[in-house]
């Protein structure tokens, strides 16, 4: 399946991504999809890295302005505060509540991991728009098994506070508790949750999604889980709002 076909949008949804290991493909992926048809607002809340030119069709950096014009073209527009080093820093709610009258379609990066595969979360984050209507949690499958070390995790000492980790490598019961935890993944998070587990790109990684899906689902909760892969462009929804 398509995955804008399983997110089945309505008119100006406001979708949130957090987690790691695939977000700003997810932003990219979607955005795609409507450009030609729709006006979509690319941003953020925290920092993302400039995309690349041919994933936008306009750019603008807003500063400290009080008031926001936008062109109102069909197309993708990036909008942020201002660019540092190469990264756009994210725009604030109110910002967020000017811009949205001029789009049909609202793409929010609502969280950081410094490219790597997992994380924790501290006080503030993720950085939620309160009137998102969906909030898609991201999780990449090739975090199981990794070594639990700050090369391949962010905020190590943050993720210690929602799981047991008592071992070396990040165990299925790791993932669970990132996904399930009031203070993991889908902390903070507004409208439909989506778990979206990324990277099942061979049959052990299937294995493992399918694993961690059993898992989550011996526990109630109120999500709709979708595995794949945005590389690969296959996408398998499992649960569609929970149990």
């Amino acid at each position: 399946m398509d995955f804008v076909d399983i997110l089945q949008l309505n008119k100006n949804e406001i979708i949130s991504v957090v987690g790691a290991g695939g977000k700003t493909s997810l932003i990219n992926y979607i955005a795609n999809r409507y450009r030609y048809n729709k006006k979509v607002l690319m941003t953020t809340t925290t920092k993302i890295y400039i995309p690349n030119k041919d994933l936008y069709d306009d750019m603008y950096m807003v500063g400290e302005k009080a008031g926001i014009t936008i062109s109102k073209r069909v197309g993708t527009t990036v909008v942020g505060k201002h660019i540092i080093e190469e990264k756009i820093i994210g725009v604030n709610f109110e910002d967020l509540k000017k811009l949205i009258p001029n789009f049909d379609l609202i793409l929010i990066e609502s969280d950081g991991s410094r490219r790597k595969k997992l994380k924790g979360w501290n006080n503030k984050e993720p950085v939620v728009y309160y009137n998102s209507t969906k909030t898609i949690g991201v999780l990449d499958i090739t975090s199981y098994g990794i070594s639990i070390n700050n090369n391949n995790i962010h905020r190590l000492e943050e993720l210690k506070k929602i799981t047991d980790i008592d071992n070396i490598k990040i165990n299925i019961n790791n993932l669970v508790d990132v996904v399930l935890n009031k203070n993991g993944l889908f902390k903070n998070s507004y409208g439909e949750k989506i778990l979206f587990i990324n990277k099942v790109e061979n049959k052990e990684n299937e294995e493992a999604a399918k694993i961690l899906i059993q898992k989550i689902n011996e526990h109630k909760h109120k999500l709709s889980i979708v595995y794949g892969s945005i590389k690969d462009d296959c996408f398998k929804i499992i649960k569609k709002n929970g149990r």
